[in-house]
């Protein structure tokens, strides 16, 4: 639903690849068109770029994908501001490469970036990669936790006194779980892990590892709240929002200090960061379980208060008034209808 106080004239345009559901409610939020990019040969994505006529309406890229096409767009297309919603793993891979990255995307995402005008980064480290690369301003919005999720997570009572650990998101190699998977076999206590989400029945179950795949949203609920610890071991994440739901249900979370919450791990408590190796993950979950009830449950508080105000009305108008302010530091005159 389009939030009248935010919409902006021109309407925007939203080019994105496969959207994050939380990016989808940021586009409609300020009345935005979305427009999938092209996803062919560079042939393909520069014919589409070419052939954009948006009149003077911003365009706002989602992430990586879209910006060889916004490039081309920005050069021979035509369109208002070209945006960069810094929203994945290409700015990290841009500055530390990622094996799954081939040399030629990483050259075109930062060749790219000259032709960025502006950024909305939606952590402070993708903030510091685009101001190296980018001459344009760079604000920072953070993602959020849609709203029934998230007032069913705020009403969790977690089993911090548990044994189980959860990890949430896609089976990819970005995201991790094959450290995890690697450090259970390490760690001294004796817990189980319950991986969920998309593809993880790939994952080799054993006695400490059972696998979920896609769950409903109740399911997903009652495993956060039989967790007594989050581990997200990805290597690098922009501001991953399981991590934020895991920290909303007052759930400790392990990660790794290139994950963009890690700020806010940190300030649960720094042990629970580690770095994105089996044996620095197991140290991890050893010391968090090695802690007597009484101090788990004080992390527990902590992580809850470190979660709140990740709410979705919140985070809309946030993501609203920075890409208005974005647009006004590029000096481009937008009508709302306040």
């Amino acid at each position: 639903m389009v939030r009248s106080d935010f919409e902006i004239q021109p309407e925007p345009v939203f080019l994105y690849y496969d959207p994050h559901p939380v990016h989808e409610k940021m586009a409609e939020c300020v009345g935005a068109e979305m427009v999938q990019c092209q996803t062919g040969s560079p042939i393909d994505r520069i014919l589409a770029g070419r052939s954009h006529d948006f009149g003077d309406r911003p365009v706002i890229l989602e992430g990586g994908v879209p910006l060889a096409e916004g490039t081309v767009l920005k050069a021979l297309g035509t369109s208002g501001p070209v945006i960069a919603l810094g929203a994945d793993s290409t700015y990290h891979d841009i500055v530390d490469p990622l094996p799954s990255r081939s040399r030629t995307s990483r050259f075109t995402h930062r060749f790219a970036q000259r032709f960025v005008d502006g950024t909305l980064a939606v952590s402070e480290r993708i903030a510091t990669i685009a101001e190296r690369f980018t001459d344009g301003p760079v604000r920072v919005t953070h993602p959020f936790i849609e709203a029934n999720r998230y007032s069913l997570l705020r009403e969790l009572d977690s089993s911090l006194d548990g044994t189980r650990i959860l990890c949430v998101g896609k089976y990819r190699e970005k995201n991790g779980q094959d450290i995890l998977v690697d450090a259970m076999p390490r760690v001294d206590a004796d817990v189980t892990v319950d991986f969920v989400g998309p593809d993880t029945t790939e994952i080799s179950e054993t006695d400490q590892i059972t696998t979920h795949g896609f769950v409903s949203e109740q399911r997903l609920v009652e495993l956060f709240e039989s967790a007594a610890l989050m581990v997200f071991p990805a290597p690098v994440g922009a501001f991953p929002v399981a991590t934020l739901e895991g920290l909303c249900a007052g759930l400790p979370v392990v990660t790794t200090p290139g994950v963009g919450t890690a700020t806010l791990v940190r300030g649960v408590n720094g042990r629970l960061l580690a770095d994105p190796t089996s044996v620095d993950v197991a140290d991890a979950i050893d010391w968090y379980f090695s802690l007597p009830q009484e101090r788990r449950a004080e992390l527990g508080r902590r992580a809850a208060n470190y979660g709140s105000g990740f709410d979705e009305e919140t985070g809309l108008d946030l993501f609203a008034f920075q890409l208005r302010n974005l647009l006004a530091d590029l000096g481009y005159d937008t009508t709302t209808n306040d």
